[in-house]
């Protein structure tokens, strides 16, 4: 294979009897993030970390791109240059024109992978001949650092990116460390979880109370949370009503946001596929930086991918739990039902497009329309907790809030809308007394659900009927 090739200035230069390294592995590294900063940052997190490098200057310049790239600020060769500049680290690390030779340098993007893989063998090495010389010296016994080094090993995973086989005995002989949870018997850090339900279900809504109940460590339908910082990615609603939203929430869970609690990026009219998002989301979620990341709306991330095909909402998924895993947070994200009634349905076949919708997230909470109006059954379908009783919430503007006196069971049923009122359903509430116009429209409303209008509609129709010839002084004038 053909690399790069650095010139070495004199601050990088190392002894020739020096521990493993590879000074043009450790440049390649450098050089592809400053070329290519947010596919290279992408790649480096989660496999290799300062203590990789072993040149000096090397430490230096990738801890300030692991700074900048934390902090949110780009990363280019004038302003770079200028950082390290005014911090006074330009001088070590060679000056302007080691930077400069970064910049133009040719690496390709696709060797960066094969770079790391350099770093994390040398760095493996280093350890253990540091490990060997404390057990020659007496200052370790063989034992612990044999698990040291397997430590370290599974760390840096294997050459190919992926994580060592685990001797099944060893795995359960050891403490069991469970990711903990963000929404409590529901949500754990590191999961994803969908929000599935109707149009104008409130989804926005219940999304941002979400949010709110995990930055201030609140409850969520009657769920306890871990208070965690949390990232809101808002690529369908505009800025300003985006923050009356989060207002109207806030205010009426009565509590307050801190600074650094609770981040929203909005990204209306910048939408794309998550693939292309992806780089840009996990440079500025970093890592473990957030307990808890919304995505808002899943349709607006799909491009040109398909939700009915499998192998495409496959890969949405898949980006989804790699901004999971790299960034160690909860990953929740609200989908859509189909079109038509959903009683009929198992819950988690009521989100639109492909199943895989439905069956890849680790937590799954459906909202479905109840028979009373304002409601809404709750289901959830749960991998790594104990399963959840359905229950019931009401529309409350702005929350929705849970009321354990209806049954989860009804669901509104299909058939569009109830059969019009008859003449003789009316007449019949004046069994007990005759009644005044308004005082019989009020008394249909209550027991028929009639509205106003139908209701004076068919009065005008009984007044030749027989049926009120049969009743008499059932009606004032209105």
């Amino acid at each position: 294979m053909s690399g790069v090739s650095f010139s070495e200035p004199p601050s990088s230069k190392v002894q020739q009897d020096a521990p493993p390294h590879s000074v043009e592995a450790e440049k390649g590294v450098l050089s592809s993030i400053l070329q290519w900063p947010s596919e290279s940052i992408v790649e480096c997190v989660g496999k290799i970390t300062v203590n990789h490098f072993y040149v000096p200057a090397h430490r230096t310049v990738y801890e300030a791109f692991l700074d900048r790239w934390d902090a949110g600020e780009p990363i280019e060769l004038i302003t770079f240059t200028q950082v390290l500049r005014d911090k006074n680290l330009l001088a070590s690390v060679g000056g302007a024109a080691f930077v400069t030779e970064l910049q133009t340098s040719e690496p390709a993007t696709g060797f960066i992978g094969y770079y790391i893989e350099i770093l994390q063998e040398k760095y493996i090495r280093r350890e253990a001949m540091l490990l060997g010389r404390a057990m020659a010296r007496g200052a370790i016994e063989p034992r612990h650092a044999l698990a040291q080094l397997e430590g370290i090993t599974e760390r840096n995973g294997s050459r190919d990116g992926l994580p060592a086989v685990e001797d099944v005995s060893q795995l359960i002989s050891s403490e069991i460390v469970l990711p903990p949870d963000v929404i409590h018997g529901l949500l754990h850090k590191g999961g994803k979880m969908v929000l599935g339900g109707g149009s104008k279900s409130f989804k926005t809504w219940q999304l941002i109370d979400i949010a709110t109940a995990v930055a201030t460590g609140r409850e969520y339908l009657g769920f306890a949370t871990t208070k965690g910082r949390v990232l809101y990615i808002n690529l369908e609603i505009q800025t300003g009503f985006f923050a009356r939203r989060c207002k109207a929430v806030i205010d009426a869970k009565s509590v307050k946001i801190e600074n650094g609690s609770f981040d929203v990026w909005n990204l209306r009219g910048h939408a794309a596929e998550l693939s292309k998002l992806l780089p840009e989301m996990l440079r500025r979620a970093g890592a473990d930086k957030y307990a808890l990341i919304i995505v808002d709306p899943i349709y607006k991330v799909l491009g040109e991918h398909e939700e009915n095909l499998t192998h495409h909402i496959a890969a949405i998924m898949n980006d989804l739990e790699k901004l999971a895993v790299r960034s160690g947070a909860a990953v929740v994200f609200g989908a859509h039902f189909s079109k038509g009634n959903q009683a009929a349905k198992d819950s988690i076949d009521r989100i639109s497009g492909s199943g895989t919708f439905a069956r890849d997230p680790d937590t799954i909470l459906i909202l479905t329309k109840h028979e009373v109006g304002d409601a809404y059954t709750v289901e959830t379908t749960l991998r790594n907790h104990p399963p959840i009783e359905p229950f019931v919430v009401r529309w409350q503007f702005p929350l929705m809030v849970r009321d354990d006196t209806l049954d989860p069971m009804q669901l509104k049923k299909p058939g569009g809308r109830p059969p019009a009122v008859t003449h003789t359903q009316l007449v019949d509430l004046l069994a007990e007394k005759p009644l005044k116009a308004a005082q019989w429209q009020l008394k249909a409303k209550e027991e028929l659900d009639v509205s106003r209008r139908t209701f004076y509609d068919k009065l005008n129709e009984l007044k030749d009927s027989e049926l009120v010839d049969n009743i008499a002084g059932f009606y004032a004038k209105r």
